[in-house]
């Protein structure tokens, strides 16, 4: 069978000629690997591609027309199962981004519901502080004021503005450890 041109060899295929058709796929299997594993990078994806090649292959063997070489055609199937693989992988690819979108989307809804429970803890233990605390407290941090600023404001003493404050935050860390 080693002389027999690649058009001889498709009409002894058409026949049922295994033979033929074995010399057609040890004539043509190593090339395509190379090519396939190239493109895929995956020995067992390259397998399934190659066997479904050669499947492809035999299913149509009496509609093949070809002109001088099987390899056009061959190499044909190959690719547009690596193209259909690629696909897939895109569609699994875009699944899982979408997956990751929604849970950081769920993720982001969680934050903010915890954001506006700890807000609300903060809120309710700034409104029970004493006259001075609360004002302390406010001033730096939602006004961002310094302790100069702040005691110059309020007519107290620096050390006095840091008592307050550092007691307020002791408050609030008590408070939100408790639930």
């Amino acid at each position: 069978m080693g002389n027999k041109s690649d058009i001889e060899l498709l009409q002894a295929i058409r026949s049922g000629d295994e033979g033929a058709f074995k010399h057609v796929f040890d004539s043509y299997w190593k090339r395509l690997y190379s090519v396939v594993i190239h493109l895929v990078g995956d020995e067992d994806q390259t397998k399934d591609i190659l066997q479904n090649t050669f499947i492809i292959f035999w299913n149509n063997r009496n509609t093949i027309i070809i002109s001088d070489s099987l390899w056009p055609y061959l190499i044909k199937i190959a690719r547009n199962d690596v193209i259909d693989l690629f696909r897939k992988n895109k569609v699994r690819l875009e699944g899982a981004e979408n997956l990751i979108n929604d849970l950081q989307a769920y993720h982001t809804v969680e934050e903010t519901i915890i954001t506006r429970e700890l807000q609300t803890l903060i809120d309710a233990e700034v409104i029970e502080m004493p006259r001075n605390m609360k004002l302390c407290f406010e001033l730096s941090r939602r006004e961002e004021k310094t302790i100069r600023e702040i005691a110059t404001e309020l007519r107290l003493s620096e050390q006095t503005v840091k008592n307050n404050i550092s007691e307020a935050l002791r408050r609030l860390r008590h408070r939100i450890n408790l639930t």
